[in-house]
C-alpha cells in the first residue's frame, strides 16, 4: 500500500466511523484527493480534511478547491430531495407508494447522511404499479423522459430539469437485468422475500419514505458493488455502502436467509474477498462481517489492486474510454470489450469470469440468432 493510500484509508475511516483522524506524516493532498475522486467518495475524505489542524492540513489553495466541490455536492443533493419530494407527493396523491432503493436509503445509515455522494434517485415500484407511476411522473413538469418504460432493461429513466441542470430518476420494476434463467429464478425469490415481504419505514428530513428489508438492503449494497466490479468499475463508495448497512444492521439480520441468497446467485466468495477488505481497509470489525474468511486474504488483494487501479466507472481504465467514432471499428471495440472484461474478472474470480464468459456468449448468439429469424 501507498503512502497516499494509506492516508486516503485514514481519513475515509474517521469519516465511515466519525472519529478523529490524526497522521503524523506529511500527506500528498492532490494524491489523496484524485484517490478520492477515483473511489467516488471525495466528500467524505474533504470533510475530515477541513478538520485538520496544524503543518498537515491542507494548503488553503487545496482546501478550497475541496470546499468548492463540497459546496457542488450540497447543491446536487438539495436537488435531489427537491425531486424525491415532488415525486412521492405526486405518486401518493394516487395511492403509489415506491420504495427508496439506494442512495438516500443507504445515506441515512452513515453518521453524517449529507456527505454520502449520490448521482440520482432509484425507485423501486411493483409491477402493478410501474406503468401507471411512469404516466405519473411524465405529467410532472420540467420531467423530461428520455427512453422507453423498458429500453434499459430493469429501470426507465428520466430527467428532472433545473433551468439547465438536469437530475436522473430511475423507475425500477425489476432491481437487476439478468441473462442466466437460472440466476432469473433466484433473483426473483430474493426480490419477493427482500422488497415486499418486510419493507422499512425511515424518515428522511422529516418525511417518511420506504426502503427494503434489511437482509435485501445488505444483499442489493453487495450486488450493485458486484455488478460495478463486472461492468463499470467498483469503487469504495459502494464498498463502504456495504460496511455500513453491516454495522447498522449488526444482530438484527437473518444470516440464514443472506447466506442461501448469496449461495444462489454464487456469490459467496466474492462476498467474503469484499469482506475482508472492509475489515482490513475500512475497520469494520471482524465480528460484524458475517460469514467472514480469512483464508480469502490472496484473492481479497488481488481485488484491492484492482480496486484502486481502475476505480469507479473505471476512472483510470484507458480503454473504456476510448469510444471510436467509426461504427465498424467500434463493433471489434466493443467485441475486444468482451474479452478486456474476461481477463479484468479472471485475475481475481476466475470461476466468476468463466461463467460470466459463457453467459455472454450464449446470451450474444441467441440474439444473433432472433435478429436472423426476424430477417427471414
Amino acid at each position: 500500500m501507498s503512502t497516499v493510500e494509506k492516508h486516503y484509508f485514514a481519513l475515509l475511516r474517521a469519516a465511515l466511523w466519525d472519529t478523529p483522524v490524526s497522521i503524523a506524516e506529511e500527506i500528498d493532498w492532490k494524491g489523496v484527493m484524485g484517490l478520492a475522486r477515483h473511489q467516488a467518495n471525495g466528500v467524505l475524505v474533504y470533510d475530515k480534511a477541513s478538520q485538520m489542524t496544524g503543518s498537515n492540513k491542507p494548503s488553503t489553495e487545496l482546501m478550497e478547491k475541496m470546499k468548492n466541490e463540497m459546496r457542488g455536492h450540497f447543491f446536487h443533493l438539495m436537488q435531489l430531495k427537491q425531486m424525491l419530494g415532488v415525486v412521492l407527493k405526486k405518486l401518493r396523491e394516487n395511492n403509489i407508494e415506491p420504495l427508496v432503493l439506494k442512495g438516500f436509503g443507504l445515506a441515512l445509515l452513515y453518521p453524517n447522511p449529507d456527505l454520502r455522494q449520490m448521482g440520482d434517485v432509484d425507485l423501486f415500484f411493483r409491477p402493478d404499479d410501474f406503468h401507471q407511476a411512469c404516466e405519473l411522473m411524465r405529467s410532472i413538469p420540467n420531467m423530461y423522459h428520455w427512453c422507453m418504460e423498458w429500453e434499459t432493461g430493469n429501470h426507465y429513466n428520466l430527467d428532472y430539469n433545473v433551468g439547465s441542470l438536469k437530475f436522473i430518476l430511475e423507475m425500477h420494476c425489476i432491481t437487476a437485468d439478468l441473462f442466466d434463467p437460472n440466476d432469473k429464478v433466484h433473483y426473483s425469490t430474493i426480490e419477493r422475500e427482500g422488497l415486499y415481504e418486510a419493507p422499512q419505514q425511515v424518515v428522511l428530513d422529516g418525511t417518511t419514505i420506504s426502503i427494503p428489508s434489511k437482509e435485501f438492503m445488505v444483499f442489493f449494497a453487495f450486488y450493485h458493488a458486484w455488478h460495478h466490479f463486472l461492468t463499470s468499475g467498483v469503487g469504495w463508495r459502494q464498498i463502504s455502502d456495504v460496511a455500513m448497512t453491516l454495522h447498522a444492521y449488526n444482530g438484527q439480520l437473518d444470516l440464514g436467509k443472506l447466506r442461501q441468497w448469496f449461495a444462489d446467485m454464487h456469490l459467496m466468495k466474492p462476498w467474503q474477498a469484499f469482506g475482508f477488505l472492509m475489515v482490513e481497509h475500512l475497520g469494520l470489525p471482524q465480528d460484524e462481517m458475517p460469514f467472514y474468511d480469512a483464508s480469502c486474504r490472496r484473492t481479497a488483494q488481488k481485488l484491492y489492486v484492482t480496486i484502486m487501479k481502475v476505480g469507479n466507472f473505471r476512472r483510470n481504465n484507458q480503454f473504456k474510454r476510448l469510444q471510436p467514432k467509426n461504427k465498424y471499428v467500434h463493433k471489434i471495440h466493443t467485441f475486444m470489450g468482451v474479452f478486456v472484461d474476461f481477463f479484468y474478472r479472471a485475475r481475481v474470480f476466475p470461476q466468476v469470469a468463466f461463467r460470466e464468459m459463457k453467459i455472454s456468449l450464449k446470451n450474444g448468439f441467441l440474439k444473433q440468432s432472433k435478429k436472423n429469424i426476424e430477417k427471414k
